[in-house]
Formats: structure tokens, sequence, C-alpha cells
């Protein structure tokens, strides 16, 4: 874009954000730069509206307000303004003293959203002629906003008027001696805010509705008894005809009046309200809105306006034109810049990134109309500020820079660039098709690099290139090429677009695509391109023979498949049979199982029946043993008497055979029930059970552990390692040390004695039934103790070994493991369970 036109338009939107003060300029309409929530009083006071009116005019006067809200119980129901009690003392008869706000006060309230414009709501107030509105937000009042707000925000929009062209010149006047209510009685009657009192020429004062209130009502004055001049606001304030609207309004600030007179060399000219000023505000803005809108509707620049959602709230009819658009609504109240006028819509989001930003941004975009036309444009853009400096928006302008596009192109251009040229001929050599371009007489103009190889033509491409050596050549590498070089010498006949497929002479496919070369909107010569397509040509081949090969596969691998599936089939019925004959051998094992359980508690009787058989001619025997040493005493020699003791003996021994016996044979078979043992309390009240002899003595190595398990077994375990210990000590002192350790999952117990040792080749008889390694006449012993140990350690998971050498004594191990579960019940160990269970020892 040309320098002087980029230096213009940044030009214009920087005169646009200080043009009359106000940030917003550029939009159709100032309407939408300010809104009542921006400049309304929340500090409202509010009444009960069964309060008195002098206690509403009462606040008014101290807060030096000129209206008060009147609500109950959150809702709102009226509202009572200065004009409203003067009114009604003007109305007659009645004490305005006595009555209540509900009597007076103005309902329904005119109320207004937060959100409407400071313009709408002047309209409002001159239309139905108020000077105050509430502000709802949800139904809620949120606050009031007056004729003060508007007019200390917009006075800066009549900065050239002089108040002479604003000022109210018919003024209501009265002598300054007149009553208070013969004032009142003419403010209400012409429907005036104030009057002038007067002292013949002279301007006495001003009496306001705000002196009613303040002075008459609020101080409880009787209007008809009280004069002007005793409440009327003297000295005034005057100021000359030739004042500026602004130096008034800033007048009005200082002094926080609402009026001002107007004199000149001392004669009354009239007076200055708020309402004049307010009123030259919106004519001065209305002759401005429709200037600005003039001039944006004729400019030809296309400019728009949008808020901070990056919705469009102004569009001009430059910029419509522009997209091709002829209904606003297509883009007014929509996001900027639909989707759907994107070359590529990513586009779209990286832009938004720019608009919100402070300063005057430069981006440029690519474009597409309604019609689908592309578009190159250069966005200008800068942010909008409200009253408080706060970012609401942003605008700008969108520069059509698409004829520099196609001219730099197309190298088309009354004055053309060698860089121009050179961009356009560097785009043609880097792009994988071959071009030629022919003009519209059908004179080849340009061909780059990519067509010279593809067709073979050696060297580099000429600027100038010769049409008939070159068509020439074309001709000779296709095989009918007549055709075909009859068409690029008249492009006028071609159609607008068109495609074909060439095959040179060696096999080459070259995919063809033409399109017209448009100059100023006329066709100047054709585009051709020219594409390689042999090998994709050769791969689609390729693909098409692979997938006949693949079909043929699959119908193989599908035969295989379902030959599969028949050996699958056969399998599966295989299974089955199979498993048919384990469900009969389960059963069948169940059976079993059954007939074992019988077969064991037949056995179980058996020997409790055979031990009782047994031990009842035993027990004969030992009775009739004593008998013979008791009676016949004197008839036995030494030789006799030993022989009966010995055959005593027997009995015994054989009695405690049969017992233990029994016992092997009940373990594993009682109801076992587990509970909490704690071997350091079980173990030492086990080693006074067994009483060793003074010559030996028991020690626990280290603490032991707490098991859960069934009390006898753990009890049978150490009772007989301890009794084994003692019964086997040969040593003048013996030591027997019971120690544990953990080992993983499993607790190792040991037994430690220094007595005889145990020569390694007894190492597993010991653990055999009846098996002992002393003769029984010397070592009373059943042979039966250590296969007890090894019974009870395997039947809860665990093993038992000894570790031993001759001489030097012997340890008895055994494992068992931390958490002994068989399905056992679990019950509570107790201190006072009876000891007898102590005594359950198997020698």
């Amino acid at each position: 874009m040309a320098e002087n036109t980029l230096r213009s338009i940044r030009s214009e939107l920087a005169e646009c954000q200080v043009r009359n003060g106000h940030p917003c300029a550029m939009t159709a309409t100032s309407r939408t730069w300010l809104t009542a929530g921006d400049i309304m009083s929340e500090d409202v006071a509010t009444v009960n509206p069964r309060d008195s009116v002098v206690s509403a005019a009462e606040i008014m006067s101290t807060n030096n307000i000129s209206c008060v809200i009147v609500s109950e119980d959150g809702n709102l129901s009226g509202i009572v303004t200065e004009t409203d009690m003067l009114k009604k003392a003007a109305a007659g008869p009645g004490d305005l003293c006595g009555m209540k706000v509900e009597q007076i006060m103005s309902s329904p309230v005119r109320s207004v959203p937060r959100d409407l414009s400071v313009m709408e709501i002047g309209e409002m107030m001159e239309a139905e002629n108020i000077r105050r509105l509430v502000v709802l937000d949800d139904g809620r009042s949120v606050g009031v906003i007056t004729q003060t707000d508007i007019v200390q925000v917009l006075a800066s929009y009549t900065l050239s008027k002089k108040v002479s062209e604003i000022m109210t010149s018919d003024v209501a006047v009265m002598p300054s001696s007149a009553s208070v209510k013969e004032a009142a009685e003419l403010m209400a009657f012409q429907d005036i805010s104030c009057l002038i009192a007067m002292d013949n020429d002279d301007v006495a004062g001003i009496f306001t509705e705000r002196d009613y209130l303040k002075r008459v009502i609020a101080a409880k004055r009787d209007p008809d008894q009280t004069s002007l001049k005793d409440v009327m606001t003297s000295p005034v304030v005057t100021i000359p005809s030739n004042y500026s609207v602004l130096s008034a309004q800033r007048q009005l600030e200082k002094t926080g009046i609402r009026r001002l007179i107007v004199t000149d060399f001392e004669t009354l000219c009239g007076v200055v309200t708020q309402t004049d000023i307010l009123k030259a505000i919106k004519a001065n803005l209305r002759e401005e809105e429709v200037t600005y809108f003039r001039l944006l509707s004729e400019s030809s620049n296309c400019i728009y306006t949008i808020d901070l959602d990056f919705n469009t709230i102004y569009v001009n009819p430059a910029l419509m034109k522009l997209l091709d658009v002829t209904d606003p609504a297509e883009l007014i109240n929509q996001p900027f810049l639909p989707e759907r006028f994107w070359d590529d819509p990513r586009e779209r989001d990286r832009l938004l990134d720019y608009l919100g930003r402070t300063g005057i941004e430069v981006k440029e975009l690519t474009l597409r109309t309604a019609r689908g036309r592309k578009l190159f444009v250069t966005l200008f853009s800068t942010c909008v500020k409200n009253i408080k400096g706060e970012i609401s928006g942003s605008q700008g302008v969108l520069y059509d820079v698409t004829a520099e596009k196609e001219l730099v192109a197309l190298r088309e251009a009354q004055q053309q660039l060698r860089e121009s040229e050179d961009l356009l001929i560097g785009t043609l050599e880097s792009t994988a098709d071959g071009i030629l371009v022919v003009d519209e007489t059908g004179q080849v103009t340009h061909t780059n690099r990519r067509f010279a190889k593809m067709w073979g033509i050696p060297g580099e491409p000429a600027r100038q290139p010769d049409t008939g050596s070159l068509l020439g050549h074309i001709g000779s590498r296709l095989n009918d090429g007549a055709a075909f070089l009859a068409r690029l010498q008249a492009p006028h006949l071609v159609e607008e677009e068109s495609s074909d497929t060439l095959i040179l002479k060696e096999g080459t496919v070259l995919e063809v695509h033409s399109l017209p070369l448009i100059r100023k909107a006329a066709a100047t010569g054709r585009v051709w391109s020219f594409r390689d397509i042999t090998e994709h040509k050769q791969t689609s081949e390729a693909l098409r023979k692979a997938h006949n090969e693949l079909e043929v596969r699959v119908e193989q691998r599908t035969a295989e498949l379902s030959q599969a599936n028949e050996m699958l089939e056969a399998e599966i019925a295989e299974r089955k049979r199979v498993e048919h004959e384990l469900e009969k051998l389960n059963m069948d094992l169940e059976s079993s199982v059954r007939k074992l359980n019988r077969s064991n508690k037949e056995l179980q009787e058996f020997a409790h029946i055979t031990a009782h058989d047994l031990k009842t001619p035993l027990r004969g025997i030992g009775i009739l043993a004593d008998w013979l040493v008791t009676d016949y005493a004197d008839k036995f020699d030494e030789k006799g008497k030993e022989q009966v003791r010995l055959l005593a003996a027997r009995a015994t021994q054989m009695s405690a055979l049969i017992d233990s016996i029994l016992e092997y044979s009940m373990i594993g078979r009682e109801d076992i029930k587990k509970q909490q043992i704690d071997l350091n309390t079980v173990v030492p009240e086990l080693i006074a059970r067994v009483d060793p002899p003074a010559d030996v003595e028991i020690t626990i190595e280290n603490e032991l552990p707490a098991l859960v398990c069934e009390r006898t077994h753990i009890v049978q375990v150490f009772q007989n390692l301890l009794n084994n210990a003692i019964k086997y000590m040969d040593k003048p002192k013996g030591q027997v040390k019971v120690g544990c350790v953990g080992q993983g999952d499993f607790w190792k117990f040991s037994v430690a004695d220094n007595g005889p040792g145990i020569d390694s080749k007894y190492f597993d008889k010991i653990f055999r039934m009846f098996q002992t390694l002393s003769p029984r006449n010397e070592v009373e012993s059943t042979g039966i103790g250590l296969s007890v140990v090894k019974k009870i350690a395997e039947l809860n998971g665990g093993k038992v070994w000894v570790e031993s050498e001759v001489g030097k004594g012997s340890t008895f191990f055994f494992t068992l493991p931390e958490k002994i579960s068989d399905g056992a019940a679990i019950v509570a160990d107790t201190h006072n369970q009876e000891t007898s269970s102590l005594g359950a020892s198997v020698n």
C-alpha cells in the first residue's frame, strides 16, 4: 500500500479518538458509549410510605438531595421529589406537615435498566418532563440517575455554544414581598422549578423547589404567612449572556446549584438551568450524529465497531459493499467477521488477540466475500475506552488491497516493479507444478523450470520464450499433439476452467489444469499447470493389483479359517467329553472321600474300643501285681520280687503306650478351636509344669511371638521337646535353650540342649513311631513324642528337623506360619484356663 495512504488512515483513526472529547466518534451514534450504570448515584436515601412528609423533607434537606426513594419490605413503592412537595402544597387545602409520604409520592415509579444509554435517558426525561429516574437491575433498585448526573458528563459537547443560545428568556418573576404560597401556586401552575424575586427592577433573589423544601416544609413554616424574601436564595449567582455553556456548567458544579441568572448590564435576561444545558447537549449530539453518520456512510473506507465480546455493533455501507453483503443483519450483532468470510478460519483466532490491545494495530488479512470472492485487506484497529478509561471494545478500518495483490501477482500494473516481477517468478519457480502462461493470442509469455524439466526442454527458461520452438517441442513429445497445441494457441476457445490428462510418448502421465488469466475483469490469456502423476498412476495400478491379490488371499484365509473352525469344534467336543469324564471322576472321588471319612470314623471308634479292651486286663495285671507284692511279699525271694515289680512296670508302660497311640491317632481329627496364644506366657508356665531337676537349667533366649492356634497342640510340641531334652540329659550341668526367629512368613522355633547328641544316621528314625535310641528298660519312653511333634507341625503347615553332633548336644527345630488358618473358630486366650492342658504330653 502507498505510504501516503497508510499515513492518511492512521491520521483519521487518531483524530477519531480525540474528536469532541470522547473516544467513540467513529461509531454511528454516541448513544452507546455511556450507560445509566456508569453515572448513576448508588447512595440513595429511602423512606417508608407511612413516614411523615416533614421527616422526608428533613432527610432531603440534611443530605442536600432532591428526592428520596419510597420502599417497604424491600419493595419499591414510589419516589418523593421537591416538585411533589411543592405541587401538593400549592394544590391546598391541607396541612402538608401532617401528611404521610404515601399521600404525595409519585407512583408507579418510572425506571430504567442500568445498561440504557445516557442519550436515551435524556430523551425519556425530556419527553416525560421528569428529572429523575430509578435504575433497576433484575427488578431491584440499585441507584438513581438525575438530570444533573447527565449534564455533568455531557457538558463538553457544547463547547462552542453561548449561554444566550440556550437560556430560558421567559422567566417567572414576583415581588420579594409576595407570600411563599403565592409563589408555589405560580410555580405549580406554570410547571416550573423556580422564579425570580424582584425588588422593583433589581433581582433580589431566586426561589426554587429546594428553598421550599428546606426553608418552609423542613422548617415547618406557614407558606401563607411567609414572604419570599425570608426563604429565597440571595444573593444570586449571575453570568453574562456571552458566557460559554461549558463555563456556565463549571459554575454550576463549583457552586453546587442548578440555575444561574443571566444578566447584561444588571438587566435580567433569563435563566440557565441544567435542563437548558441538557437540551443543548442533545441537540448538539444529534447534529454531530447526523454529521458523523453521513461521513461514515459516504466514506470509501470500510469502517467497523465491535464490543468486548467481539460482536459487531456497527459497519458502514463501504464495508458491506466490500464483503458483498446487502443486509446489515448479516454482520450487526454477529461475531466479528464470521468464519464464512475467512479464507483460513484459523486466521480469525489470531486476529482476536490484536483487537483488545491499546494503540493502533495493523494486520494483513485474507478474506472471502459473501459470494466467495477472495479479498486481501489491511486492518487498522484501535481500542475504544469509556468515560472511566476502561476498554469497551475496538474500532477500525479495513482497506481493500486486493487489486494491488493481483497486480503484483500478474505483473500487469502500469508501473511494474522489478521486485514484484521477481516475486512472481520466484513463486512460479517454487511450485511443484510446471507452469505455462499464454496471452490472448496464444503466444507463450512465461514458463518455469519445473515445466522445462517435465517436457525435457534444455537450458534455462527464457524471459521471452520462442513460442514456435516451444510448441513444436511439446508436439513432438505427444502421440497426437495437434489437438492440444490448438487449444494452447486459441485460449479464448477453452472453457472457464479445464482439466485433462496427457500421456507422453515414453509413458509419462501429466495432469493438466488451466484457468483464464484475468486482468481488469477481462481474460487476457490463460495459465496452464502440469503435474506429473505417473507415479500416482502406477501406485493406483499397484493398489488395484494388490487389492485383487488381497481378495484372493482373503478367500484362501477364509477357507483356512473354516477348516480351523471345524478343528476347533472337534476340539471343543473332545474337551466337553473330557470335562464329562472329569465330572464323573470327581463324583467318584467325592464318594471315595465319604467312604474314607466313614472308615476313619470307624477306625477311630475301633481305636477307642481297642484301647479300652486292652487297658482293662492291663489294669487287672497291675492290680494283681500289687496284690502279690502286698500279700505274698514274704513268699518271694529277691528275684521273685524283682520279677513282680518288672511285671507291674511293663503293665504301666503298656498302658502308656496305648494312651500315646490313641493321642497320636486323635491329632487332626478332633474339633480344633484356635485362639490367641502368647508364648511368652505359655512357655514359662509349661517349664514350671515340667519341673526340671536341679541339675538342668531351661532358659528362653528371646521374646516369643503370639500365635493364633490350637492351644493343646502348641503345648504338646514344647512339652515333648523339653521332656526329651531333660530325659536324655547326660551332663552334670544340663542346659536347655528355647528360641525363635522370624523367617519370611514363618516363625522358626528351636529347643537346644547340651546332651549326648544324635548320630546323623538316626535323624529320620527318631521321628518315626515307637523309635527310641535307648532301651526302654533304661529310659521310660513310648517312642511316640517326636512323632507327635512332627505331625502337629506338618498339620499346621510347618515342618520339623534336628541338627546334632554326638557328644555336644542336639537342637530340634520346627516352623509354624505366622497366620495359621484352617477355618477353625478363634476364641480369646484367658489366663484362668484349666492348666490340665499342660499335662497333655506324650513321651
